[in-house]
């Protein structure tokens, strides 16, 4: 059963709303630093190279992977994350290009060496324009470079599904997030519904992912134009398999996607 109350569109409302201000706050750094680590490691990228991060949020991987040698591009709708990312890279001095912009509509060609989606960005959309996004980074691929997913996929998530649970966001001011799930087995999405509960009140706002097993990911990735595949359990170079944490899936372009 669907949910009759889920836009298609819930991913504009989540993201500029009770979200946002989280987003924007950032990250610890030094989690950031070892979620790039295990990014390099996995692409096997050098210093230089070309990077595509969408949607890059507030651009703390692309910020990093500057940082290293590398010359980013993030790519986000929300304009606000854009601006705060952008502001960043400028006041570090770093070579970093930021475009606020529709992940389905990026329209590069053959410009970069490797592509990232990372943190749970896959999946907003239905199953054709899933794949129009990951057509979209295949086409502005070189030829034999490599596209990292980084999010649940069926083997990772239905053994610790629950239909609610508690999640602490921040320890000052307190802020706490109940998520109720709902698993829908026709579509295969999980439905969220987010209560963010603080000192000032609360407020709600939703979710709505595709749930790929691994096979039908890859089979999807195939389509879009990669050939090869390898997935590893997110923060380890350790193979993926049931009952890993997560999923970073390594896609390789195998071909020259010019239309």
């Amino acid at each position: 059963m669907t949910d009759p109350n889920q836009s298609d569109n819930w991913w504009q409302a989540f993201f500029k709303g009770p979200w946002e201000s989280i987003q924007l706050e950032g990250y610890p750094d030094a989690r950031t630093r070892t979620e790039v680590d295990f990014v390099l490691a996995a692409l096997e990228v050098v210093p230089g190279s070309k990077i595509l991060d969408v949607p890059c949020g507030a651009g703390r991987h692309s910020i990093e992977l500057a940082r290293r040698g590398f010359m980013p591009t993030g790519i986000d709708f929300n304009a606000a994350a854009i601006a705060v990312a952008a502001r960043q890279a400028a006041n570090e001095g770093l070579p970093c290009e930021f475009i606020a912009g529709d992940m389905r509509e990026i329209d590069f060609a053959e410009q970069f060496d490797a592509a990232i989606c990372f943190f749970g960005s896959f999946g907003y959309f239905d199953d054709d324009d899933n794949l129009k996004y990951a057509s979209r980074v295949a086409r502005a691929l070189r030829p034999g470079a490599k596209f990292l997913i980084e999010t649940h996929v069926a083997e990772s998530l239905f053994p610790i599904y629950r239909q609610r649970s508690w999640l602490p966001i921040k320890e000052d001011p307190p802020l706490r997030v109940l998520e109720d799930r709902h698993f829908d087995i026709d579509t295969g999405r999980i439905h969220t519904k987010w209560t963010f509960v603080s000192n000032d009140g609360m407020s709600e706002s939703s979710s709505s992912i595709r749930i790929y097993t691994y096979r039908e990911l890859c089979s999807l990735l195939k389509q879009a134009g990669f050939s090869s595949f390898r997935g590893y359990e997110t923060g380890k170079l350790e193979l993926f398999g049931l009952g890993s944490a997560r999923l970073s899936l390594v896609a390789t372009k195998y071909r020259s996607l010019m239309n």
